[in-house]
């Protein structure tokens, strides 16, 4: 979706939970919302079509406060069980018996400050085994939820207090409810073992496209006539995963969602499973302490990890001290990020002067940033410079908008490893030597 400097375009919270419910009601900043939970319909919609865990099977989660000044931790995870696949999904991803966790985030929301953060955890991060020992954080899960619930926890250092869970067809069931999602493609893309095969610009992806890219893990790209492997691993993907959540529910957060919201929480709510404190009075009672949220103020990380071998056994282990300053952030409700710090970018030139990439890159290293790389687009016609950023770093990509005097900013698949933006420099950008610093 594109937005001008100047637009304020939410990022809001999580996927197929009833946090979805959650989700969309915490991250969804609209007052309307929290009046049309008042209405009978919506209450029943959300009664009804939720599938709640009974708390004998969760005894992980320990019970919020009480206090609306607190902060709620929820776990999403999504699930790759093969069990529930649709006709039209089946055979696109592979079988296996049972189900281990694709999507593993933790929200922090603090109703109090009307804040809300979000940490992915690679799901190959190791942890420690009870008894003993260590695993995989997905081996936990597929174990039991309270082995997840009580590895992250363990982790992060805080109680969950909430658990949602989707899986793969709850995730394209919700996109095609929603009647797609528009995600912009630097290049055509495909993965011939996800099905995966976009051109490049603005996809309007159905529920089976967006799952194939959200699933994707040898994703490639069409550069200069052939298809190139995009370089990247698992965390590469829960960025694209973290991505495709927040355009989920970007787009649930539309002014013409409101009139059927019943028919779209009946729907939505059929696809997640969650715990039963999160009830309707509770839903409701969050959505209005929330009412205020400012979507560009949501954080969304992944954990700071290194890729590790023990045992001969290949996992992700916490990089320090960046990890426990970003958990200890977390923790404490401070920034998890800043945006003041220096980026690392990377510039393609798509406005057809010989050189332009080269010297905007020396104008971006004077303002302290890195420059990753230097290229030409595959499209030399762009009159206007396009910043490339993850829908969870919007408000960096807005604020290097600002600083660089020109541009606007899209949410959209970065295939650079290790990189937080991706400009397009245009024909606005011909003479930036007098861009704001």
């Amino acid at each position: 979706m594109q937005r001008s400097v100047t637009t304020s375009a939410p990022l809001p919270l999580g996927s197929r939970l009833r946090r979805l419910l959650v989700a969309l009601l915490v991250i969804a900043n609209v007052a309307v919302f929290a009046m049309l939970f008042y209405l009978n319909g919506i209450k029943e919609a959300v009664v009804e079509s939720i599938e709640t865990i009974p708390p004998e099977q969760l005894t992980a989660l320990v019970a919020p406060s009480g206090s609306s000044s607190d902060p709620i931790f929820i776990l999403l995870v999504g699930s790759d069980t093969r069990d529930t696949l649709t006709d039209d999904l089946e055979g696109e991803f592979g079988y296996f018996e049972g189900q281990r966790a694709d999507v593993i985030m933790l929200f922090r929301v603090d109703p109090g400050e009307g804040t809300a953060q979000l940490v992915s955890l690679p799901r190959d991060l190791l942890v420690e085994r009870p008894g003993g020992g260590v695993e995989k954080l997905n081996a936990a899960y597929s174990r039991d939820t309270n082995s997840v619930i009580d590895a992250v926890s363990d982790v992060t250092g805080v109680p969950i207090n909430h658990y949602v869970e989707v899986d793969f067809v709850g995730f394209a069931n919700i996109v095609d409810e929603l009647g797609g999602l528009d995600y912009y493609f630097p290049l055509p893309s495909r993965d011939l073992k996800s099905g995966l095969l976009v051109d490049a610009g603005t996809i309007h992806m159905n529920g089976a496209t967006a799952l194939a890219f959200a699933r994707s893990r040898t994703l490639e790209e069409f550069v200069n006539g052939e298809w190139r492997g995009v370089p990247g691993s698992d965390l590469e993907r829960t960025k694209r995963q973290q991505s495709l959540i927040f355009a989920i529910l970007n787009e649930a957060k539309r002014p013409s969602r409101w009139l059927d919201m019943g028919e779209l929480v009946s729907s939505i709510g059929a696809e997640i499973r969650t715990d039963s404190g999160l009830d309707f009075e509770t839903l409701r009672e969050l959505a209005w302490n929330m009412r205020s949220f400012k979507s560009e103020e949501l954080e969304a990380v992944t954990l700071p990890v290194d890729f590790a071998l023990r045992g001969g056994i290949s996992y992700v282990v916490e990089r320090q001290p960046d990890a426990e300053q970003v958990l200890a952030a977390l923790r404490s409700g401070q920034p998890l990020t800043n945006s003041q710090l220096s980026l690392r970018i990377e510039v393609r030139n798509a406005n057809g002067r010989n050189g332009a990439g080269t010297d905007f890159a020396q104008f971006l290293e004077s303002l302290g940033h890195v420059v990753a790389a230097v290229g030409n687009a595959e499209s030399s016609d762009y009159q206007e410079t396009i910043v490339i950023a993850r829908p969870g770093q919007i408000s960096t990509a807005d604020s290097f908008v600002a600083q660089i005097g020109f541009g606007t900013v899209q949410d959209g698949n970065l295939t650079t490893s290790g990189v937080d933006l991706v400009v397009y420099l245009g024909a606005d950008a011909v003479d930036f030597g007098d861009a704001v610093s």
